[in-house]
């Protein structure tokens, strides 16, 4: 058959074509009207990172905790079961409730009462049809997991620009005002999650501070209570210019190691978190420090595994190869962390010594005046010693007060969860077209088929 047959034979058949497209677009007009609307809800938020030069920014860099956010890691832990399961236990979403409106099931949220009332937790999905007040409902009850992993596949988070801070959250679902609670619950969880982990962290180095404080406080009241005893008994009233510079370079040397030091006491806490039972086992987080760059993001990295290791516990068992792929890797971390520590060690111990050559050296200078000053001196700067130290950690323990107190957010939104103006689905438009292409093609069909059947059966 050529073009001319073909529209001689449609032209004959002109109600074929009336008849299917009239029929076409009342099975349209059936979807489209019976069909729940979808919409899209998103939000988004830009990370927060903290100025490293800024007090604030100064003491999470000491106490371990990242002051520039990795995008990527943060979508990583929006999208944690940990924080889905916590909405579904708060929102109560393992409950769906529809009500039937015309041809259509429309949602209700939140749920009635008389809903929440259905049988929970559930082993496998319960679908029930009641009548209440004269309207016709339909209660769907999710397991408990099963509803999370719903949720979590339909929620998309990502970064809108490669090099951007800037996170979108979306998704499309037939609840928009359910979707809007679950995206404002999400966010307030996450930051109050992130807050927590500061706050710890904080309290435990305010912690170490105040104990070190005590001691601090009683060593200078009895060296500023020997000075003065020293004073009065020789009566001394200057000292020479020489003694002076002497002492002040060995103050300086002092200075320094009791930084050595500190930064020592910091490796030790690391290296007997490392012994404890609960990290070698991955279940416990390290908290602390070191002078290495290198070993505070192995310990950050650390923390976000066994973080991640806690929430993938909670749906499945040891034997998972997820947990044991995150057991070797915080296995390899930890002990790369240990030799960290080792070599940062290694590194403060020799610098400690040539200081303590360099002080030694002045001391030896120092021991050829004459006695009196000799002992003053020493006694001064024992005492100056001390009041440094004590100084230094009131001035660390104001800056945890700061952190303590801080109520920045790790998250600014930037667009509040809202839904779209525009439907997803169903449009009118599609709906239509489609139905009218279907309605035109069917006898172009029939025709084909009558064809095929006569050439070649």
């Amino acid at each position: 058959m050529d073009i001319k047959e073909l529209v001689n034979w449609c032209w004959q058949r002109k109600w074929w074509f009336v008849i299917s497209v009239v029929l076409c677009l009342g099975i349209g007009a059936f979807y489209f009207l019976s069909t729940t609307p979808k919409h899209n809800v998103s939000a988004s938020i830009m990370l927060r990172t903290p100025d490293l030069d800024s007090q604030q920014g100064e003491m999470m860099s000491m106490m371990g905790v990242e002051g520039n956010k990795s995008a990527e890691d943060e979508i990583e832990v929006l999208l944690s079961r940990d924080l889905m399961a916590q909405i579904v236990d708060s929102l109560h979403l393992t409950v769906v409730v529809e009500k039937r409106h015309h041809l259509r099931w429309m949602p209700v949220y939140p749920c009635p009462e008389f809903a929440l009332a259905y049988e929970q937790p559930v082993i496998k999905k319960h679908t029930y049809r009641v009548k209440e007040g004269g309207d016709k409902y339909r209660i769907t009850v999710y397991p408990r997991l099963a509803m999370i992993d719903i949720l979590q596949e339909r929620l998309d988070v990502k970064r809108i620009a490669r090099e951007s801070q800037i996170i979108s959250l979306s998704t499309v679902t037939t609840n928009p005002n359910q979707a809007i609670d679950i995206l404002n619950l999400l966010l307030n969880l996450y930051n109050e999650g992130a807050n927590v982990d500061k706050y710890n962290i904080a309290l435990q180095s305010q912690t170490f501070l105040n104990d070190r404080l005590i001691t601090l406080k009683q060593d200078l009241l009895e060296a500023e209570t020997a000075l003065e005893a020293y004073k009065i008994e020789h009566q001394i009233t200057n000292i020479t210019g020489t003694a002076a510079e002497y002492h002040s370079l060995i103050k300086n040397y002092d200075h320094q190691l009791e930084d050595i030091n500190y930064e020592l006491r910091l490796l030790d806490n690391l290296d007997e978190q490392l012994k404890d039972t609960l990290v070698r086992s991955n279940k416990g987080l390290i908290y602390g420090t070191c002078n290495s760059s290198a070993v505070n993001t192995l310990i950050s990295a650390y923390n976000e595994h066994v973080s991640q290791r806690i929430a993938l516990m909670e749906a499945t068992t040891e034997n998972n190869p997820r947990v044991k792929t995150l057991d070797y890797l915080m296995e390899q971390q930890r002990l790369n962390i240990m030799r960290g520590c080792k070599e940062a060690r290694a590194s403060l111990q020799l610098r400690k010594e040539h200081l303590m050559g360099l002080s030694n050296t002045y001391s030896k200078s120092l021991a050829e005046l004459p006695e009196i000053e000799r002992t003053y001196i020493e006694l001064q700067r024992a005492k100056d010693t001390k009041e440094q130290q004590y100084l230094y950690l009131i001035q660390k323990r104001e800056e945890s007060d700061l952190i303590l107190a801080s109520s920045t957010v790790p998250v600014k939104v930037v667009s509040s969860a809202q839904k779209a103006a525009k439907l997803v689905s169903p449009s009118i438009m599609k709906t239509g077209v489609g139905s009218m292409l279907l309605g035109l093609l069917l006898p172009l069909l029939v025709y084909f088929f009558v064809v095929f059947k006569k050439e070649f059966l």
